[in-house]
């Protein structure tokens, strides 16, 4: 995923002198190389734009490769690569082209987690087309300044269930939490019919304190979404580009 922006000297030097082969190079990979700092801003400008508050993870992931004299070639592409999280150019891949949501490392994780329950027949805790959202409700979820629950809560949820007896803690409920502090566990269609004073009657995660905490709904199983055309990564860096690389080229003093 990535935005080439090229230009062509060689059908112009043969008609320059020797200084302005030289310059004229130097000139274009300048232009070139200030074109791509402002796609890279009005990349940045289109996600907030596009995508409710953005954070700062995504807006820095628009990078580009500079051009030089010898290779007037400069690319504009999106970060493939985070070591303690989820790749920028996979998770804005279904909005640039769209399709089926990305699924976060906290969703696969959740996919090879066997469900504990005998209810649950063998199966993960989510199926390659489901995902966990987080409720929107303040009761047991720690949201950040952007109104999203926490890396630190995604984490203790994913530890939790992956070496929890879930179905071991919701049978017993709030009286096993009292001495146990806050305990996570999965609920799946089977477990949430048998329960009838739930408000959702969807599977999910759910959350107990110690004490006699109430029992609460943190994230909700759903349908994996799919996503239609929204960030128009390729227009931006072909309109941008259209309109400053002449004006930027032009301001060069080369001639």
């Amino acid at each position: 995923m990535e935005i080439s922006i090229e230009f062509d000297a060689e059908t112009i030097i043969g008609k320059l002198n020797e200084l302005r082969k030289v310059q004229l190079p130097m000139a274009a990979s300048i232009a070139l190389n200030q074109t791509a700092f402002r796609i890279r801003e009005e990349l940045q400008a289109g996600a907030k734009a596009t995508f409710n508050d953005p954070v700062p993870f995504t807006l820095n992931a628009f990078l580009y490769k500079k051009a030089t004299p010898t290779n007037l070639e400069a690319i504009v592409f999106i970060r493939d690569d985070a070591p303690k999280g989820n790749a920028p150019s996979r998770y804005l891949a279904p909005h640039i082209y769209g399709g089926l949501a990305y699924r976060t490392r906290f969703q696969k994780s959740l996919s090879r987690t066997p469900d504990p329950s005998p209810l649950g027949l063998g199966n993960a805790v989510l199926a390659p087309n489901r995902i966990m959202a987080p409720t929107q409700s303040p009761r047991g979820v720690s949201f950040t300044s952007r109104g999203k629950m926490s890396p630190g809560q995604y984490e203790q949820i994913n530890t939790y269930i992956q070496n929890t007896d879930s179905t071991r803690t919701a049978s017993t409920g709030r009286r096993t939490a009292r001495a146990a502090g806050t305990r996570y566990f999965y609920m799946n269609q089977a477990m949430v019919d048998e329960r009838r004073n739930l408000r959702s009657s969807k599977p999910g995660i759910f959350m107990v304190r110690g004490g006699r905490s109430p029992l609460m709904r943190v994230m909700t199983e759903i349908a994996l979404p799919t996503y239609t055309t929204k960030f128009r990564f390729f227009e931006i860096g072909t309109r941008t580009a259209t309109v400053e690389f002449p004006r930027l080229f032009l301001q060069q003093k080369f001639l």
